[in-house]
């Protein structure tokens, strides 16, 4: 099994979905709406609304790993997006769950900035 940039980011954004579901399974057995300590001190903070922004930020990170652009400016900028959205999305979700996406999204977004980087510069004059 060969490891692709597109593998780790579409991991990443499945693990960042996961812990939106975890967010928000323990948000509701809780009664916590928005972004509240987890009562038990194992995820950081959970909620009803944090863990739904959790899956949003996911789903958008498993559609950028779909993507494959050609242009290098857009590469870079879509490898920043990731290792943003990344973050983003543990902090909303659970945070247990949350840092082994954020990881992959770290490692995905900087293969793609690095990547982007090297084809700018053996297009450029």
């Amino acid at each position: 099994m060969l490891i692709s940039r597109r593998r780790l980011a579409l991991a990443g954004g499945i693990l960042i979905i996961a812990s939106g579901l975890v967010s928000i399974w323990i948000g509701a057995r809780a009664g916590y709406l928005r972004y509240e300590p987890d009562p038990h001190g194992l995820f950081g903070h959970v909620g009803i609304l944090a863990g739904g922004a959790a899956i949003l930020i996911g789903s958008v990170l498993c559609w950028i790993a779909c993507r494959e652009p050609d242009r290098p400016p857009v590469m870079v900028a879509l490898g920043l997006l990731t290792v943003f959205l990344g973050h983003l999305g543990a902090i909303a979700g659970a945070l247990l769950v949350g840092t082994a996406g954020v990881l992959l999204c770290y490692i995905s977004g900087i293969w793609h900035i690095i990547e982007g980087l090297r084809k700018w510069r053996r297009t450029s004059p």
